[in-house]
This record gives C-alpha cells, structure tokens and sequence, in this order.
C-alpha cells in the first residue's frame, strides 16, 4: 500500500492548528514582521495547497519580483506585501487588493489601497522632506543601457541636496500620465524611482537648475499610516 507522507504530514498539522502561534493564517490588519508573514503564507499553502493560494487565503504575500526587500534608507528597510480580498467565486466580498508596508526595524507599517500608497506612506516615515525633491524632467533619459547617463548625473548633482544623494535615497522622474508606478531599487543609489505623476505634491521641475542637453528623439522611451475600508 503507498502512502502519501506529504498529506499524513499535513493532516497530523490541522489537528495541531491551535499550537499555531505565529501571524493568523487568515487575513489581519495587525502587525507583524515579515518573517512571521512569510511563515504564515507557507503554512497556510502546506495545509491547504497552494494552488490559486493568493486568491484563496487572502493572506499577505510577498511581491514576485522581490527588488523591494532590498530598498532601505539609514536605519530603515522596507518591506512590500499585498493580499488578494476578492471574494469566492460567485459569492460576494469586499474585493481590492491591498497593499502593506513594513518597516521592520521600527516596528511599524502601513496598508493601503494601492502599492504606491503604501510606498509613499514609507517614504513618509522614512525620508522626511522626499516629496520636496525636484522632478527629473522628461527630457533628461535617466538610464540607458550601460545605466546612469552622464546627463542626469550631472543633472542630480545639480539640482539634489547631497543628503539625498546617499544609499536608499529616490529620485521623482516625470512620467507619462500612464507611467505612475513607483519602481524600487531603480533610482541611482538603489532606491525608488518615484512618478511624479502619482505623488501628491511632488517638486517642480520649474524650480530646478537648467544644464544643457539633446531632447529625448521621438518614440524613445523617457527615462501615515493610511487607513483603507476593511
């Protein structure tokens, strides 16, 4: 006769879910760490399968791509999760997709209705002032494919304040109206490259040093704690 281990194993975990003493293995607004999230998620997927898991558990995970566990500014380290509230299938449900942000090393963290809201209530706790920081216009490309061009190197020294200028810290670049995702690690000392058509408030480029340079040719590519309703 075979046996499946791998079920035995998780039956024998369903009858000792009340030893559980880690993150719920449900939905929460609470706080956590990120380890105690990411152990969560995987419990909940050994107990339940985790085929269509994120849908199903509607408990925190991490992002796919991961770039954003390795943004960070002085002391602080944030890390990005969302969770899927759809309801079941033809049933009805809160919906959205929620978005949470971590700083572990302070304990705090905030959730909101979108990825960039909880990135911009991270900026908030972490980097006072970014919102003032000048907007790269679009004219200025940013990367190409060696990286920082030497135009918007110059142009950053210029117009950035040298304690923005450090590990972690971001840039605002000018977007078009439909590029307004805020992208980790991107910025030249490996934090955010923020849109500045997604930041309330963001720095204009009008107060900024002018330098010399080419316009971008035509069809290339230009470079709190918020509450949701649950």
């Amino acid at each position: 006769m075979a046996f499946d281990f791998d079920e035995l194993a998780r039956e024998d975990a369903r009858g000792r879910l009340g030893e559980w003493a880690g993150a719920p293995l449900h939905f929460t607004t609470d706080y956590y760490t990120p380890p105690e999230l990411d152990a969560a998620y995987e419990r909940w997927c050994f107990l339940n399968n985790s085929f269509d898991a994120i849908r199903r558990s509607h408990m925190w995970h991490r992002f796919s791509w991961g770039a954003e566990e390795e943004v960070g500014f002085e002391t602080h380290r944030i890390a990005m999760f969302s969770a899927d509230l759809g309801p079941e299938r033809g049933s009805e449900g809160p919906g959205g997709v929620p978005h949470l942000a971590v700083c572990e090393p302070c304990q705090w963290y905030a959730i909101g209705s979108s990825e960039n809201e909880a990135v911009e209530a991270w900026r908030d706790h972490a980097v006072p002032g970014w919102r003032e920081l000048p907007v790269i216009p679009a004219q200025i490309r940013v990367r190409n494919e060696k990286g920082l061009t030497g135009l918007a190197r110059t142009w950053i020294e210029v117009n950035y304040a040298p304690q923005m200028r450090v590990p972690g810290a971001p840039i605002i670049t000018e977007r078009e109206p439909t590029g307004t995702r805020h992208v980790p690690g991107r910025s030249p000392w490996g934090g955010y490259d923020l849109s500045s058509t997604a930041v309330s408030g963001a720095g204009s480029s009008e107060e900024t040093v002018d330098i010399d340079c080419e316009p971008i040719e035509a069809g290339s590519p230009a470079r709190t704690d918020t509450a949701i309703g649950l």
